[in-house]
C-alpha cells in the first residue's frame, strides 16, 4: 500500500504522477528496443534487477508509445529535485549575528595618555559602516571605530554544537591556543563575547599601559606625578610591584599581546625584564617574592609576598608558552621549583610563608601557576598536583561541590569557584556530581555585584562547564561590566573599585580582574572540549 503524508507533499506529488502516467500505458504492446551497450545487457535483465520477480507489470502495462513520456516525466521530476535541492536557506549563524551593527553609543571625549597612537574617542555617529570580514584584525588596528551591535542570544547548549578542532587555525595543542589574532573573533562568536565587550578590553588596557612605570613595572598606587587630578581609589598596597606587574601582564597575554608581537609589545617586554631581573636566585629555585634593602631581604610585613610569586609565576609562564623565548625559562622553571618546594608538607598547599598551612586563596593562585608552567611544557612535580588534590579534600563540604577558605571553617561562593577551578584543572571529569552541584550552586548565586575576585574565577567555572549555565551567566556577567567601566575623563577604561580587596589593590587590582573576566572567551580554551580534542 502506498500513502502519503503532509510532511512530504512533493513525494506524493512524483508518486501520484507516476501512477496516473501508469493507467494511461495500453497493454500487451511491445517494449521499443533500447541502444545496446558493450556489456550487451538485455531490457530484460534490466527489468529483472528493478522489478520484484513475481510482478509482470512491466509486462502488461507498458509499450513502445508510453516510453518516452514515463522517461520524460522521471526526468523532469529528478530535475525538478535537483533544482529545489541547490536551494539552500541557510540561517545566520552566531559568528554572522556578531556582526549586525546597529547605532553606536555616545562617548566622551577625555582620554588618557599613552603613548601610542590608538584614538578611540571618535565615534560615527550612528551610521552603520562596512565591518572588516575579520573582527581580529580590526581589534588588532584599532584605527577604525567600534560599533554597538544587536543583542547576541544564545541557545542553552550552544557551546556543545562546536568543536575547537573544526576551527581554522586553531591550535589545540596548547590552554593559550585561543588567543591568537586567526581565532580569537571565532571565539567570541561562539562563547556569547561581543565588539562591545572587546573594546572595553582594548580600553582597560590602553588605561594599564599608560600607567606603567619607566622600570617597567606597575604600582597598586597608580597614581602619577602628571596627573592633575586625585584619585582616591589607588591601591594602599605599595611595595608589591611584582604583584601588580604580574596582574597587569596577566591582562595582556590574555588579549594576545606578547613581548614579541601585538600593540603593547614594548610594554611586555618591559614589564617581564622588571620580574626577570627581580627574580632571586635561591636555594629552592627562583624567589618572586619581592626583596629589597641592602641584603636582598623580603619585604618585611603583610600577606602578599606568596601571592606576588604566584602571580609572576603564571605572567612568565604563559609569556614563554606563548613565545617559547628562551630569556624566560630558566626562571620560569625556577619559579615553579620554588612553588614546589615551599609547599604545606601536611596538608599540600600554600599561604603567606613557604610550609605554612595553606588557604585556598594562595593556593588557588599556586595551583594554577603550576598548570601554567605544565602548559608551557616546564618539569611539574606531579607530586605537587596530587598533593594540592588533598589539600582541596580538607577544605572541601557538601561532598565536593563547595569550598571553605580554611579547613574547618564555612564555604564561600568566591572559595567555592577557586575550588572548583582548581578541581577542573586537577582531573575532575565535567561528569563529577560534585562538579556539577558546585556548579549549580555558582550558577544560583550569580555574579556578584561588588566582588570582583569571586567573579573573576567563578566566570571561569561557568565557561569551563559549558551547558545550560553559561548563557545566563554571561550574559549578565559580560554587560554588567560593560556599563560600568569609566567612558569619560582621566580614568577612562578603568573600573571604580568595588571589591571587598579593592582598598589595598585599588582601581588597578579591579581593572585587570575586570580585563581578564571579558576575556574569558578567549583566554583559556574551554577545558573539556580541549581534552576532548586532544584525545582525538
Amino acid at each position: 500500500m502506498i500513502y502519503c503524508q503532509d510532511s512530504f507533499p512533493l513525494s506524493c506529488s512524483i508518486v501520484k504522477d507516476f501512477l496516473l502516467s501508469m493507467s494511461r500505458i495500453a497493454p500487451n504492446d511491445a517494449l521499443a528496443p533500447l541502444p545496446r551497450k558493450a556489456s550487451n545487457i538485455t531490457v530484460e535483465e534490466i527489468s529483472s534487477e528493478l522489478i520484484p520477480s513475481e510482478s509482470s507489470w512491466w509486462e502488461r502495462y507498458v509499450d513502445r508509445s508510453a516510453i518516452g513520456g514515463l522517461f520524460l516525466s522521471l526526468f523532469l521530476h529528478a530535475a525538478l529535485l535537483l533544482f529545489l535541492a541547490l536551494i539552500i536557506v541557510r540561517p545566520a549563524g552566531v559568528g554572522e549575528v556578531l556582526f549586525l551593527i546597529s547605532t553606536s553609543e555616545e562617548q566622551g571625549d577625555e582620554d588618557v595618555e599613552i603613548d601610542t597612537e590608538v584614538d578611540l574617542s571618535k565615534e560615527t555617529g550612528g551610521k552603520d559602516d562596512a565591518v572588516p570580514e575579520s573582527l581580529a584584525s580590526n581589534l588588532s588596528s584599532l584605527k577604525e571605530p567600534m560599533h554597538e551591535i544587536e543583542e547576541i542570544v544564545i541557545d542553552a547548549d550552544v557551546a556543545n554544537l562546536f568543536r575547537l578542532e573544526e576551527l581554522p587555525n586553531i591550535d589545540i595543542s596548547t590552554d593559550f591556543g585561543g588567543r591568537s589574532a586567526a581565532t580569537r573573533d571565532k571565539l567570541l562568536a561562539m562563547f556569547g563575547g561581543n565588539i562591545k565587550s572587546e573594546q572595553a578590553v582594548r580600553n582597560g588596557l590602553r588605561w594599564l599601559a599608560a600607567r606603567q612605570s619607566k622600570d617597567g613595572s606597575w604600582s597598586f598606587d597608580h597614581r602619577r606625578k602628571k596627573d592633575k587630578h586625585k584619585d582616591h581609589q589607588a591601591g594602599s598596597l605599595k611595595n608589591c610591584r611584582i604583584g601588580a606587574t604580574s596582574l597587569a601582564l596577566m591582562s595582556f597575554l590574555g588579549a594576545g599581546e606578547t613581548q614579541k608581537h601585538g600593540m603593547y609589545d614594548d610594554h611586555v617586554e618591559k614589564g617581564l625584564k622588571y620580574l626577570v631581573d627581580h627574580a632571586v636566585k635561591v636555594p629552592e629555585g627562583y624567589d618572586l617574592r619581592g626583596r629589597n634593602g641592602p641584603k636582598n631581604d623580603i619585604i618585611p610585613g603583610g600577606n602578599y609576598p606568596m601571592y606576588a610569586h604566584a602571580l609572576a609565576t603564571i605572567a612568565i609562564c604563559e609569556a614563554y608558552a606563548m613565545t617559547k623565548d628562551r630569556r624566560l625559562r630558566k626562571v620560569a622553571q625556577g619559579a615553579i621549583d620554588f612553588i614546589d618546594e615551599t609547599r604545606n608538607d601536611a596538608q599540600g598547599g600554600w599561604r603567606y610563608q613557604p610550609k605554612q598551612a595553606g588557604d585556598l586563596s594562595v593556593s588557588g593562585w599556586m595551583i594554577m601557576a603550576l598548570q601554567s608552567g605544565k602548559t608551557a611544557r616546564l618539569r611539574v612535580n606531579r607530586v605537587a598536583f596530587l598533593s594540592s588534590g588533598q589539600f582541596l579534600d580538607a577544605t572541601q563540604s557538601a561532598r565536593g561541590s563547595q569550598y571553605s577558605y580554611t579547613a574547618g571553617q564555612r564555604p564561600r561562593p568566591s572559595t567555592t569557584s577557586i575550588g572548583l577551578l582548581c578541581r577542573m584543572y586537577l582531573g575532575w571529569d565535567n561528569k563529577n556530581p560534585a562538579l556539577q552541584n558546585g556548579v549549580a550552586y555558582l550558577s544560583q548565586t550569580g555574579p556578584s555585584p561588588n566582588n570582583m575576585y569571586y567573579n573573576y574565577y567563578a566566570t571561569q567555572v561557568m565557561h569551563h562547564a559549558g551547558g545550560a549555565t553559561w548563557p545566563k551567566w554571561n550574559l549578565v556577567m559580560r554587560d554588567s561590566l560593560v556599563k560600568s567601566q569609566l567612558t569619560k575623563g582621566p580614568e577612562k577604561g578603568s573600573w571604580n573599585v568595588t571589591d571587598p580587596h579593592g582598598n589595598t589593590g585599588g582601581r588597578l587590582y579591579q581593572t585587570c580582574l575586570s580585563v581578564m573576566t571579558l576575556e574569558v572567551y578567549y583566554r583559556h580554551l574551554p577545558l573539556y572540549q580541549l581534552r576532548t580534542a586532544e584525545n582525538k
